[in-house]
């Protein structure tokens, strides 16, 4: 059907009411609120890095609401509130059209939950499949939230729990049983509202958590003007099952990343108002950690204080 029908045939699941120019023309059109900051971020899923074909119906659908949920969890992060959203599919001749559809399907399925409407992108022809999606979204000027800036003393939160996708994952190549809300984790939920609740409360300082909860917090350490953080493993939410699943390796699961929550630190005044804000939107936070003079990131687990293990993901170290 050539690049035009493809685009005729997904036109219905593109665009939305706060675009003035919206999909079809040579770019879209959006007019933030006066007085915002915009912010902007991107992200690729690379066909045989982070997905595998065949797709059936429920896993392009999948694909297509993970596309799109992994750039707003950036501006979760961010603690901006979401705008129009791009996507650029490099695609093999060979997919078979009902792929695109069920993932356009699904990544319309996100953009109406989180009121992020798809303006627009591109299509072309590839060897191997790259879908990639642009997110903007607005913030108060100077109230967005960043990595750099925790201090000694200051407490690290977190949204929820961690090592859902980590244990689908684990459990699936020892062909141990699944649990049904691990699955969950194929469609992550970008914590939107959680980051919105956190500028709010005054908080500064925060990511999401794509890579593993101790990679992530690493990084956080690594731009913080003190040398140290200690992380409570007695108190780290982790997904349910986990640690009795895997008692001595829970701690690997749980740094397997895909987890998309919110890591957060401020001071202690500060951290008990973020901490009321999230539990007002319905979510069961936790204090983790403390930034101390350190040495470096360590995790306090099994009676001990010892360098968390950090498998997450990292591209480019195997």
């Amino acid at each position: 059907m050539g690049e035009d029908g493809l685009l005729e045939r997904l036109a219905p699941w593109l665009g939305g009411e706060d675009l003035v120019v919206g999909p079809g023309d040579d770019g879209a059109v959006w007019q933030p609120p006066l007085g915002s900051a915009v912010v902007t971020t991107t992200d690729s899923l690379v066909e045989g890095v982070h997905f595998t074909t065949p797709l059936d119906g429920n896993a392009a659908i999948d694909l297509g609401w993970r596309l799109l949920a992994v750039s707003l969890s950036d501006l979760a992060a961010m603690g901006a509130e979401a705008g129009p959203a791009f996507i650029s599919l490099a695609l093999p001749e060979a997919w078979p059209v009902a792929w695109v559809e069920s993932l356009y399907q699904g990544l319309a399925e996100c953009a109406a939950q989180f009121g992020a409407p798809v303006a627009g992108g591109n299509v072309s022809a590839s060897a191997t499949a790259v879908l990639s999606s642009t997110c903007l979204g607005v913030v108060a000027p100077g109230r967005a939230m960043v990595r750099p800036g925790a201090r000694e003393g200051w407490q690290l939160g977190i949204t929820g729990a961690v090592g859902a996708a980590a244990a689908v994952l684990t459990a699936g190549r020892a062909g141990g049983e699944v649990r049904t809300e691990w699955l969950r984790s194929s469609r992550p939920i970008p914590r939107l509202e959680a980051g919105l609740a956190l500028a709010r409360a005054g908080v500064g300082v925060a990511i999401d958590i794509s890579d593993g909860v101790f990679r992530d917090a690493a990084r956080l350490l690594a731009v913080a003007s003190c040398s140290g953080l200690v992380i409570d493993g007695g108190v780290l939410p982790v997904a349910d099952g986990v640690r009795e699943r895997w008692p001595r390796e829970w701690a690997d699961v749980a740094a397997g990343g895909e987890d998309y929550e919110l890591l957060f630190a401020a001071p202690t005044g500060v951290m008990t108002g973020a901490l009321a804000a999230l539990r007002a939107t319905g979510l069961e936070p936790a204090l983790i950690g403390v930034f101390d003079r350190g040495p470096g990131l360590r995790l306090i687990a099994d009676g001990g204080e010892a360098p968390p293990p950090v498998s997450g993901h990292e591209h480019f170290r195997g």
